[in-house]
């Protein structure tokens, strides 16, 4: 019983050593170095790639305001704006409606201001000249279109 053990072991480990030396498989016994490198290799990759504030491809410098806009598509899809990874309008919180979409932000600390929507189709323009008028100085102003922007 334990010499045919013994003789299947010697068999297997003379054989592994063979294949090895044909196919220059490089072997390292050394565990520690195994489980030292596994250890390096999966702290080096990344498992998902960064996430930038509002979705956008690449971080931005200090003191810069990362935003995204997208306008809407026909009268399917609303808007979106989005300001420092907070969404200003959109769809999906249903601040948002046919004409020009407005978000105001502060120039100087990126907080918002005030988000509005005015119907250039069927509406009247005065009240969209009187809230451009108010706006002050060092405002950031966002604009995305939904449906139709104007009158053809």
């Amino acid at each position: 019983g334990a010499a045919k053990l013994v003789v299947v072991v010697a068999i297997f480990l003379l054989t592994f050593y063979v294949i090895s030396q044909v196919f220059e498989i490089k072997m390292d016994a050394n565990l520690g170095h195994i489980f030292a490198r596994s250890a390096l290799d999966a702290a080096a990759r990344p498992t998902k790639p960064p996430r930038y504030k509002c979705g956008i491809s690449k971080a931005c410098p200090e003191k810069h305001f990362a935003f995204k806009m997208a306008s809407g598509a026909a009268n399917v899809v609303g808007p979106k704006i989005c300001v420092e990874d907070n969404v200003l309008m959109s769809g999906v919180k249903n601040n948002v409606g046919r004409g020009i979409n407005v978000a105001l932000v502060s120039g100087k600390t990126g907080e918002p201001l005030d988000a509005k929507f005015f119907d250039m189709w069927g509406g009247d323009v005065a009240p969209f000249i009187e809230f451009l008028k108010s706006i002050q100085d060092g405002t950031i102003v966002l604009m995305a279109t939904y449906d139709d922007g104007a009158t053809k």
